[in-house]
Parts: structure tokens; sequence; C-alpha cells
């Protein structure tokens, strides 16, 4: 892992974006411009804040657990919850998405107001787990552009195929949830792979995914999550050239809590480790390949 500040500069138009290795730095939004939808000839992507985050491969959209709408007002994110930074986009305004993955049903990963103004304003296809599926049903979303997910199935969108990784996060004392009712996400470009395993135990399926450019890090050291240990031990099982921190910074929660973790607590678990720990802005733009 790279110790040392480094920058890296991305230019849309008049619009630079910046992310960094920097300890301890605090987050501040760049918004997501129309230009990050047009078709292109690599792949961008770029972390929402919480657990979400939004792919381009060449031209295709790809949307995982989007929370992009406000609730009462812009301080409030549409969980209710209250945000320490602004979206970096909003439903209402995003100009294209062809899917939308959602990993599993609770409120920090599937929001009904996001979910219901993408659809009707896009009509993208929703991939997702059986409690979440049941969820979209009632939205009425239309069963031609909802798939229910399966371990290890492969869904192609354009030049990206999609492939559902288990989860297992059963923090439920009550009918807990089982495999399949949560998952991640293996996004396979032309110009490398993305990550994004959800919220999950550490189960040895995991462990046998390899060839990953980039890995969503969960830092959330809490139970039923990877936390900061399990996250280094699949960036280093699958050759993760990058490790993007999520699950903080974003809602207003105690510390140490699934969203209110230190990120920095994370680094001796990855001292050893020579993937890069990047700590990016809601709305930085990343470009593939990730070359450390």
């Amino acid at each position: 892992m790279k110790r040392r500040a480094f920058l890296q500069t991305t230019l849309y138009g008049s619009i630079a974006f910046h992310f960094s290795f920097i300890a301890g730095k605090k987050l501040k939004t760049n918004p997501i411009q129309n230009s990050f939808f047009d078709k292109r000839e690599d792949t961008i992507f770029a972390w929402l804040g919480m657990a979400g985050a939004v792919i381009n491969c060449r031209g295709t959209i790809i949307f995982i657990d989007p929370l992009i709408s406000y609730g009462t007002d812009s301080k409030t994110c549409e969980t209710g919850n209250s945000l320490l930074v602004p979206l970096p986009v909003t439903a209402d305004l995003v100009p294209k998405a062809d899917v939308v993955c959602y990993t599993h049903a609770d409120s920090d990963h599937y929001a009904e107001k996001t979910a219901k103004t993408l659809n009707t304003r896009l009509s993208p296809t929703f991939i997702s787990p059986g409690p979440v599926f049941q969820k979209l049903d009632e939205l009425g979303i239309d069963r031609s552009r909802q798939i229910r997910i399966r371990d290890f199935a492969t869904y192609s969108f354009g030049e990206a195929e999609i492939v559902v990784t288990p989860a297992l996060h059963d923090w439920q004392k009550v009918d807990p949830w089982k495999r399949e009712d949560c998952c991640g996400y293996l996004i396979k470009t032309p110009d490398g792979t993305i990550w994004h395993p959800g919220d999950t135990r550490l189960i040895s399926e995991l462990e046998e995914i390899k060839n990953v450019d980039v890995i969503f890090f969960d830092v959330a050291a809490v139970d039923s999550h990877l936390g900061p240990q399990g996250s280094a031990r699949l960036a280093e099982t699958s050759g993760a050239k990058a490790m993007i921190a999520y699950h903080y910074g974003t809602f207003d929660l105690p510390p140490g809590s699934y969203g209110g973790c230190d990120p920095d607590d994370s680094l001796p678990f990855i001292k050893n480790l020579k993937a890069d720990f990047l700590k990016p802005d809601p709305g930085e733009i990343i470009k593939l390949p990730y070359i450390n």
C-alpha cells in the first residue's frame, strides 16, 4: 500500500475531479455531471456515498445500491438519515440508467424513492435478491425488467458482464437472511473488473474470486459485515490493485456503527497489501484500467 500522498486528476469539460490516498481527509462531494453518462471508449466509476456506486462501462450505466434522493430537505436522505455531505447526483436528474443492482433490502442499500424515480424516468433493468425483488414488485415495476439473482449467475449488458457473488448477511435475530437473500456484484468490463461484495460475512466462496482490479472495501467493523479484516482478506485473495472505502462518512451516525466507523482503523489490516487504499469523495471519478 502506498502511504505517500497521491493525486490524480481527470477532466470532464471544465470540471476537475481529484482523488487521493491521504489519511484522515474530510469528505467533500463532487457533483457528477451529465457528461459522466455519455458513450465513451473506457470505463469510469464513482462512489455515491454510503454503499452506492455508479459505473459507466463504455456507455452502459450500472448503479449499485443507489440512495440518491433527498428526504424532506437537502440535508436529509430519503432514508430519513441526516446527511454529512450532499448527494453527488439525484435520481430525478440522472440522464441514463441501464441497470440498477441491489445487494439486499437494508435501508442503507435499498430505498423506495430512488427505485421508483429511476424506474419511472428511465426504465432500467433491476437486478436484486428476493427481499428486494418483492419490494420492487410492490412498486409495480414490470417483471420484464426485473431479474431475481442466483449465486454466480452472469448477465450481459452492452460490453459489461455482471456476475452475482454470494453473501451471508444474517444480522436479524428472527428469520435471518439466508444465501440469495443478499449478494454482491462483480462487474467485468473490457477495461478491468470492479467487485462490490455487498454486506456479508467472510464466507469461503468469496476467497475463490480472482482477477479483481478494484474492490469496494467495507470499513464497518460490525457483526455480519466483512469489516476491515475480512475486506483486507478479500483484497488479498482477489488480487485487487485498489480498495475503495465505503460505509462511512455519509450519514450522521454514532461512531462505531454500521456507517460511522473510521476508515483509518483499517490501516493495520492492509499495511502489508500491495493494493492502494482509496478514500474518494462522493462523486469523484476513477478510471479503468487502474494502475497502482
